[in-house]
């Protein structure tokens, strides 16, 4: 019987075998500084979040701070057409020209009964900044099949054309329901996550959570969770990121402020107030900001105005007028001694 616990026959992968010696940055100072300096590389890592939270933006944010650095980065497409991406990104001042993509969005079926081809047939990786303004149309020769083994062999390919050094699927919810054509669905996810780790890729999946929080199976299987959460206050729309784990370093378990503005994504070191809740949280040095993301200061919390003392009633301290001495002299009229 062979060693169960030998890797010699694993490929070798310096990301994974080498000293931690850097950590991979967000490109968000905030979570960057929740995270204790970044992810650790080659690791795949889940941010999870409902509807309108941000995941998208943190995900882009995480490819353009390699792809500034010069690395290789991929963007698969899942929900949302390239080309929609790519508007939704300019609108933050971000030029993602430089990041590489892969459509895998689904074509409009239709109902004429078509043969189906593997998609890897029909659609090639290449840079946002080839990317058309106009969504692409579906192959005249039918709809292209998109499967979860697909996506994993696209993987493997452009491993070996670029090596990508950071790469983002968004959504890992889409390729859970949409593209896993069969019963063994956790199998098959657990196998697209060996597939990731053992690349030796630092890879980020968006997750669409439900308004109902349910655990889910690509938080347990990845080796963190950024979750973003919105609610409103009574005033408007607020939203927040927490880091629910982080194997293998430590992290800042407090929820902190997250804001989606016309620069991108900020997140403020204070603890965000909760519904009924007045505290002024303890401040925390933050990191320089990068144009890209603005901080915003925290927001002041008065402390409650004591009223000012009541001064006691004036007291009468005038003495009494004597009465008048009587016939032999001696005041108040009493006898002589």
């Amino acid at each position: 019987m062979g060693n169960l616990c030998s890797d010699r026959d694993l490929p070798f992968h310096p990301a994974r075998h080498s000293m931690i010696k850097e950590k991979v940055k967000t490109g968000i100072p905030g979570i960057d500084n929740m995270l204790e300096g970044g992810l650790i590389p080659g690791r795949p890592y889940v941010v999870s979040g409902t509807s309108g939270t941000g995941k998208t933006a943190v995900a882009m944010r995480f490819l353009l701070e390699g792809a500034s650095a010069g690395e290789q980065v991929l963007y698969v497409a899942m929900d949302e057409p390239p080309n929609e991406v790519k508007a939704n990104m300019e609108s933050f001042g971000w030029d993602i020209s430089a990041v590489y993509v892969f459509d895998a969005t689904p074509d409009i079926l239709s109902y004429d009964k078509t043969p189906v081809r593997d998609v890897s047939t029909e659609r090639k990786v290449c840079t946002f900044k080839a990317i058309a303004p106009s969504i692409r149309r579906t192959s005249e020769k039918g709809p292209a099949d998109i499967t979860i083994n697909t996506v994993q062999e696209i993987l493997k390919q452009e491993m070996k054309v670029r090596k990508y050094t950071r790469i983002v699927i968004d959504s890992v919810t889409s390729l859970r329901r949409f593209y896993i054509r069969t019963s063994e669905e956790y199998l098959a996810l657990q196998s697209f996550f060996r597939l990731l780790s053992d690349l030796g890729i630092t890879a980020v999946l968006t997750v669409q959570l439900p308004e109902v929080p349910k655990p889910d199976a690509e938080s347990l299987m990845a080796r963190g969770e950024i979750r973003l959460h919105k609610w409103f206050d009574g005033k408007g729309l607020v939203r927040g990121v927490t880091v629910e784990k982080f194997r293998g370093s430590s992290h800042d378990a407090t929820m902190r402020p997250l804001k989606l503005t016309a620069e991108g994504v900020s997140v403020r070191l204070t603890t965000p107030k909760k519904r009924g809740e007045v505290k002024k949280a303890e401040p925390v040095e933050q990191e320089p900001t990068p144009d890209a993301v603005q901080q915003t200061p925290p927001e002041e919390v008065k402390a409650p105005v004591e009223p000012a003392p009541v001064a006691p009633p004036a007291q009468d301290v005038s003495q009494p007028e004597p009465p008048p001495p009587d016939d032999n002299g001696t005041p108040g009229g009493g006898e002589a001694t």
